[in-house]
């Protein structure tokens, strides 16, 4: 399967190609992804590498940092090349509009346009994953099912996990809204983890459709629910 999550055998890894990052508390919950910046010959779990993703704001090539998990298609040079063109075309969208990270980030859903006051749009919003299904559906590989009447609904636990550098907007109601988040949930979201499963297929499968996302797959690999802990009070 072209996905993996990494560990002391190398992987070669192209340009554009998909990389995970853990959760720092839970393993295997997969809270960020974005693309391989930089090519490598034999990547491992011990080695950082440079990513280009959605932060915010987004970054090209941003320093090096831990990779847990990694998945490809496998791109042509054409795509490799497009996937390149779609994001200079993302970054000079964001510098035209003088967009300011707030202005480039959303949740849900994971691909929003932004508006000038005649209606003319100036740029999209992305979540991390949303970027990354953009970009390959920029050279026609559709990764995941977006519509959100089909998508997992995702609770606050999870969403805690899922953007630990959002700690302040999930806690206000008003902040929620900016990120796409109306109510008090569950809400139909496209997680990190979706495109690391969506990318454990064949190749042929991959690029025949997209991969419906189900409960779980906020982990690569998917991880059984484990039972509430048991308090004191209950053991003795």
């Amino acid at each position: 399967m072209p996905a993996h999550r990494l560990d002391n055998h190398p992987v070669a890894v192209r340009r554009n190609e998909v990389v995970g990052q853990d959760s720092e508390t839970v393993p295997h919950f997969i809270r960020h992804v974005g693309l391989a910046a930089d090519e490598h010959p034999g990547l491992t779990l011990a080695e950082p590498l440079r990513m280009t993703d959605m932060g915010p704001p987004l970054t090209r090539r941003r320093d090096p940092d831990a990779v847990h998990a990694w998945g490809h298609v496998p791109l042509t040079d054409d795509e490799v090349a497009q996937i390149d063109l779609f994001v200079d075309r993302v970054a000079s969208e964001y510098q035209a509009s003088q967009a300011s990270p707030r202005r480039q980030y959303v949740v849900a859903p994971h691909c929003a346009p932004v508006t000038a006051e005649d209606g003319t749009i100036t740029c999209h919003r992305f979540s991390c994953g949303g970027f990354v299904i953009e970009a390959y559906r920029f050279v026609g590989i559709d990764l995941i099912v977006t519509d959100g009447d089909s998508l997992p609904t995702v609770g606050m636990d999870v969403l805690r996990l899922a953007y630990p550098d959002q700690q302040r907007a999930l806690d206000n109601s008003r902040l929620r809204e900016t990120l796409g988040l109306s109510g008090d949930g569950p809400w139909p979201i496209v997680l990190a983890g979706y495109l690391l499963h969506s990318l454990a297929r064949p190749e042929a499968e991959i690029r025949d459709g997209p991969y419906q996302p189900r409960p779980g797959d906020e982990y690569y690999p998917i991880c059984p629910p484990q039972p509430p802990p048991v308090s004191d009070d209950a053991a003795t």
